[in-house]
């Protein structure tokens, strides 16, 4: 059985973080070690995390039984990134079962979601770690196969880069998989189409409908950043995740490096993640802040892996423009 990586990235959200990482306590894979790092939050974070690990402190959600065996998790801690470079070993954790013991990691710094899911991935290579999985801290596995479902579908064909599974929102919409959007379509078009589809409560024009109602693993464009499973490896080939986008556009890029690499992005419907994002609205008076920094985001993806030229990136800009002052006018 290959080993597996589960990198969950905290940033201040300590709750959400154990409530993940003990819903994978039931998991049915044995070769797998969850990563915790905490993106320099500053706040009780770190704290938590060790009462957790020490057994002093019960988490509990309607999600999951909670199983009283893995209360108190052997678990090795980097107070530095720095760290990691000067003592990369596990040698100093007990002879406990793999998925009954962590790797806590602190930063000196916020490395955003890239960097400090890429810190939690090279790790993982260095320890010979097959897979990796970057799994958002604000969600719960409710399947106890969730883990070698997500593997099958490297073991069926050696061009898988990534898969990841079916994911409900909080407020009962799909976050995966995404159809392409194109250049005509995603300026002129999908918006307004998908404009019309919310106020429907229909699905998202950008959810592959098709590859949700699939009864096997299918080949799609693009899954959710919120879980990327990954063959380590391939990651290493892509050159990580780009740490030049904060908080957008990742899985975007993803796709397109890996289709760079005539490699393939697999959705697997046959397990289901619990995806707290859409938990509670955000204020109006953060949407225009959330969009802005999302099509600036969206600006150097275009520019760098689609290739976008002057003329393209003049019309994308005058569109985004007119959304952002709708949306700032309405604040």
């Amino acid at each position: 059985m290959k080993k597996i990586a589960v990198v969950i990235l905290n940033y201040k959200g300590w709750l959400d973080s154990l409530e993940c990482f003990e819903s994978l306590m039931s998991q049915d894979y044995e070769k797998f070690r969850v990563i915790l790092i905490d993106n320099h939050s500053q706040n009780e974070s770190v704290g938590k995390f060790k009462e957790y690990l020490n057994g002093e402190l019960k988490i509990e959600s309607p999600y999951f039984r909670h199983d009283s065996k893995y209360r108190k998790i052997p678990f090795i801690e980097y107070k530095h990134e720095s760290e990691l470079e000067i003592n990369l070993s596990e040698g100093l954790l007990p002879e406990a079962p793999m998925n009954e013991s962590a790797i806590l990691i602190s930063t000196s710094k916020n490395l955003g979601f890239s960097g400090g899911n890429n810190l939690g991935a090279r790790y993982a290579d260095k320890l010979g770690y097959e897979y990796v999985l970057i799994l958002n801290n604000d969600t719960v596995i409710i399947d106890k196969s969730f883990l070698t479902k997500l593997v099958e579908p490297f073991k069926l064909d050696n061009s898988v880069y990534m898969t990841g599974p079916h994911i409900i929102n909080f407020d009962d919409t799909f976050d995966s998989p995404f159809i392409e959007d194109t250049f005509m379509g995603n300026v002129f078009y999908l918006p307004f189409l998908n404009f019309f589809r919310r106020q429907l409560k229909a699905p998202s024009i950008y959810i592959d409908i098709k590859s949700i109602s699939s009864h096997k693993a299918v080949r799609v464009f693009k899954v959710s950043g919120a879980c990327m499973m990954f063959k380590t490896s391939k990651l290493k080939l892509l050159n990580y995740l780009d740490e030049n986008v904060w908080l957008s556009s990742e899985e975007a890029i993803l796709s397109e490096k890996i289709k760079i690499k005539q490699g393939k992005i697999v959705f697997q419907p046959l397990t289901t993640l619990v995806h707290k994002k859409a938990r509670s609205p955000r204020p109006k008076s953060d949407r225009y802040n959330i969009l802005k920094n999302h099509y600036k985001q969206r600006e150097y993806f275009y520019k760098k892996y689609k290739k976008y030229g002057f003329f393209k990136l003049s019309i994308i800009k005058a569109i985004v423009g007119i959304r952002l002052f709708i949306t700032k006018i309405k604040r």
